[in-house]
């Protein structure tokens, strides 16, 4: 019996570790130090966390970090983007700014995001206007002081107005 314990604690571990960098791998390079990389898209094991409506795959266009970004085809019906970390939730209180790499093709989209924390709470932040070619979208944390718990950040979706084309998702990060 002490050995099946045993290893369910080293499995339990095991899994933990494996999922945990997932979410919050720190690069070699790339990145300012004062900034903390939430999500690239390098590994395999990230894609399961992506959900939403949006049909997504790893691609290899319009990376900013590594080799990798997230491909979104967005169409009626197929407009959101849901990132979920993965059952640890995430502590962001002491960062400022959270930024995403974002790539568009065609015209420019309208999208919307909202934050939940790991007790369910959701607070729809802000609104961004992605224009074609390379943008970093940038939110301000402290409007969501008191909104939601910023100590267990447990999933951000994105919500596309008139959804059409393709978005590239790339080095979803933290900043100070």
């Amino acid at each position: 019996m002490v050995k099946h314990r045993s290893w369910r604690a080293r499995w339990g571990a095991l899994l933990a570790l494996a999922l945990l960098p997932a979410c919050a791998w720190q690069p070699e390079g790339g990145l300012s130090p004062s900034e903390r990389l939430l999500f690239s898209f390098e590994r395999r094991t990230m894609l399961p966390m992506a959900g939403g409506t949006a049909a997504r795959r790893l691609a290899e266009e319009h990376a900013t970090h590594g080799k990798r970004s997230l491909r979104l085809q967005l169409s009626p019906g197929h407009e959101t983007v849901i990132l979920d970390m993965g059952g640890f939730p995430m502590d962001w209180r002491g960062w400022r700014v959270l930024r995403v790499d974002v790539f568009r093709s065609g015209e420019p989209l309208v999208v919307h995001l909202r934050v939940s924390d790991a007790q369910g709470r959701r607070h729809w932040v802000w609104t961004r206007r992605v224009q074609p070619g390379a943008n970093t979208l940038e939110y301000d944390l402290s409007t969501m002081q008191g909104k939601i718990d910023l100590s267990a950040v447990a999933e951000l979706m994105w919500y596309a107005e008139k959804p059409s084309g393709e978005v590239y998702l790339d080095a979803i990060r933290l900043a100070r």
